[in-house]
């Protein structure tokens, strides 16, 4: 079965022109109205949203690249930097001796005590007492001189290279004469141990 459209476009324009202008002027409005509502909805602001993501994106990307950039203009100064802790770590583990490195410490005391005059007569390690990356190594030492002798003892130990602070002394009169004095010193030193992985 056919089905027939029989629209007579001359009576259909007849129709509209019949109708008031201010309304036909009014439809128009609203379909253009319409239209437009359409268009930034559906297309003109997602595109925008999109827009704005994307430059977003690109500064922080902007960003990214000027950090790394300055980063790669700076490597000498970086590389300096690093140069400068490694040696800071160097003398850092010169003054906290590994365990070989500690019997060498009570040999400079020895050489020391040699070199000022003063008789050493006990180095005793006593039991270390461990902290985060080094290790407290206390040791009871007793030794003999003068007093000008023991001072200038105490003057060289406290220039090694290495930490080593003296502490709770016991000064006593050995020996007494007009020409000299001989006194005995008992206290406790104290050496610091780094403490490395396989420690």
């Amino acid at each position: 079965m056919a089905l027939e459209l029989n629209v007579d476009f001359d009576e259909k324009l007849e129709q509209l022109a019949k109708i008031p202008k201010p309304i036909r002027l009014a439809v128009v409005v609203a379909g253009l109205v319409a239209i437009c509502a359409g268009y930034w909805f559906m297309s003109y602001q997602p595109a925008q949203s999109k827009r704005t993501a994307m430059v977003a994106r690109s500064q922080e990307l902007q960003r990214s690249l000027n950090n790394a950039r300055a980063v790669a203009n700076n490597v000498p100064g970086f590389e300096a930097e690093v140069a400068g802790l490694q040696r800071d770590l160097d003398l850092a583990l010169k003054q906290l001796p590994n365990k070989k490195q500690f019997e060498d410490l009570l040999q400079d005391i020895s050489t020391a005590g040699k070199k000022v005059g003063v008789t050493i007569k006990s180095i005793d390690r006593d039991t270390e007492i461990r902290r985060d990356f080094y290790a407290e190594v206390p040791f009871e030492i007793e030794i003999e001189g003068s007093y000008h002798d023991l001072a200038r003892f105490f003057e060289v130990v406290a220039n090694l290279p290495r930490i080593v602070n003296i502490g709770r002394l016991k000064i006593d009169v050995v020996d007494e004469t007009r020409q000299l004095t001989r006194l005995k010193v008992t206290g406790m030193a104290t050496t610091f141990r780094f403490i490395s992985d396989e420690a």
